[in-house]
């Protein structure tokens, strides 16, 4: 009678198994995990793309809404003042015009503000800061805008007032001038620098990595 305690092939062909099915197993585990990574990559370079060019786009949305020149038909829909001359109404206009651009421009400024979660959840909490300089950068031009249609209704008098005109002047102009420096445009600088700053490294350590993984490929087959 065969002893059932004996070693035979059996047991061999089950510790075979038992073998091949942990080795498929870790593989498979590696596998899912380089598949991963390399996802989480990839999402990470389509988020640092979207922010670089949310950045590179400020310049041309800001540079619209700044614009000195002003149409017609910007100012068709300002409401109207009881008894207020045609020239007044004008002065006006040329900064209601301004407003009327941030409010047009408001897809841009609601992406911006949709990408900052997404580029904190990426490149960390800190990035949140970095994405407020072109919302400061907005507000700015938005209050110096009602403040100069304001002081068209009531001018400001006296030398720190007429500073502050000034200072206003070049927040939504952005002809800066000696003593007065062009804050929008500093903002809006020092929001794409940030960006490009966090963003491209991991875009380029990403492309380096695939083109060096590339070029030891074909030295490991010559």
């Amino acid at each position: 009678m065969t002893d059932p305690w004996a070693f035979g092939w059996t047991q061999l062909f089950t510790l075979v198994g038992f073998a091949i099915t942990i080795a498929i197993a870790l593989f498979s585990f590696r596998t899912f995990g380089r598949w991963r990574r390399e996802k989480l990559e990839e999402k990470r370079i389509e988020i640092g793309l979207d922010a670089l060019a949310l950045a590179y786009e400020a310049k041309t949305v800001f540079d619209g809404i700044r614009s000195p020149a002003t149409f017609h038909y910007e100012c068709e829909d300002m409401p109207e003042e009881p008894g207020e001359p045609d020239e007044r109404r004008r002065r006006r206009g040329t900064f209601y015009a301004i407003l009327k651009r941030v409010g047009r421009e408001r897809g841009y400024f609601e992406k911006v503000w949709a990408m900052q979660p997404r580029c904190m959840a990426v490149f960390r909490s800190q990035i949140e800061e970095t994405f407020l300089l072109v919302q400061r950068a907005r507000r700015r031009v938005e209050v110096s805008a009602q403040m100069l249609i304001d002081d068209v209704r009531e001018p400001l008098r006296g030398h720190d007032n007429v500073k502050l005109r000034t200072r206003c002047e070049v927040d939504i102009w952005g002809m800066e001038r000696p003593d007065t420096p062009d804050e929008v445009g500093r903002l809006l600088d020092q929001f794409r620098k940030e960006i490009e700053q966090k963003c491209r490294p991991a875009i380029a350590r990403q492309f380096r990595t695939r083109d060096e993984s590339f070029w030891s490929w074909i030295r490991n087959r010559t």
